[in-house]
């Protein structure tokens, strides 16, 4: 039986900056056109009452700016509640598409609680400057089941919005990766060679790669040095360090390119300069700072618990 394939899955908003904004003015729009008619926050009785400008001064600032709140915390409560609950994936069918929209609505509630008595409370703290009292103050912005059931209006089709429109884009991102794995055709392994044709005063061999501790150039002659005895290769470095395997050998310096199997230490030096020594403990080599980095990453992809 074939497994269902897992999607990531994430809610965006400060990290992209163009959809955080569009958000806003969403969740501002609804926000407006559901409680356009409610009597407490009437954009009606303020057009009809006092004009154009009251009405304007009434729904930009004194509703919608406060509303940006709501959205913001509510959009930072959202991320953390699919992390609480370690929801990073999802099945790519039907059922588990409806679980993951039914997991949402308890953050929707909640994130109602949290924001609404605050976004509430600091638009009384500005609106009666400095004249606070209990009277103007409940119930208008106390919470309770009214102000739940307003913002529940406005947060129900935006977390919706919200969480489909991210689940539109993280399909649409999976969809992307998948054909471009499938588009991209599979690369072959490179060959690289396991042994090398060498000479010595007793003639000539081939010697296994295995076998080689280092190379080295010299006076424009090539070296390769195994234990106990050294062997005249015909291919320089540049060739070799193109047909050896990186995993297997690394060039430290201009000059030496070495077995990684027989490198017994590193050691800082001076001037951004390092001691290179072999398992012999009487071979070392000079080796610039700037390609420690690398060494580093060729030795922990030959390390054997990697």
């Amino acid at each position: 039986m074939k497994t269902p394939t897992l999607m990531p899955v994430t809610l965006r908003a400060f990290q992209h900056p163009l959809f955080l904004l569009i958000s806003l003015i969403m969740g501002i729009g609804l926000f407006w056109s559901i409680t356009l008619f409610n009597d407490y926050r009437s954009g009606a009785s303020s057009l009809f009452q006092g004009g154009i400008g009251n009405y304007l001064k009434e729904t930009l600032f004194f509703n919608a700016l406060f509303e940006v709140v709501s959205f913001l915390i509510f959009m930072q409560v959202a991320p953390r509640y699919l992390r609480l609950f370690r929801i990073t994936h999802i099945k790519l069918n039907l059922k588990s598409v409806l679980m993951y929209e039914l997991l949402f609505l308890p953050c929707i509630l909640g994130s109602i609680v949290i924001f609404s008595p605050l976004s509430n409370g600091i638009r009384y703290l500005f609106l009666f400057y400095p004249y606070y009292s209990w009277e103007t103050y409940f119930p208008t912005y106390f919470f309770q089941q009214n102000m739940f059931m307003t913002y529940l209006n406005v947060l129900l089709p935006f977390g919706y919005i919200y969480l489909n429109s991210n689940l539109l884009l993280d399909y649409n991102e999976w969809k992307h990766k998948n054909l471009q794995r499938t588009d991209t055709p599979d690369q072959p392994m490179p060959l690289y060679i396991k042994a090398i044709e060498a000479w010595d005063d007793l003639g000539e061999t081939i010697l296994s790669l295995q076998d080689i501790i280092y190379i080295e150039v010299e006076s424009n002659n090539y070296f390769a040095y195994t234990k106990g005895r050294t062997y005249n290769i015909r291919k320089n470095l540049s060739e070799l360090e193109a047909e050896l395997n990186p995993q297997q050998f690394y060039r430290i310096n201009r000059s030496v390119i070495l077995n990684l199997s027989f490198l017994k230490t590193y050691t800082f030096l001076k001037n951004d300069k390092y001691i290179v020594r072999l398992n012999d403990s009487k071979t070392e080599f000079v080796m610039q700072r700037a390609r420690v980095k690398e060494l580093k990453k060729r030795l922990n992809e030959t390390s054997p618990t990697s």
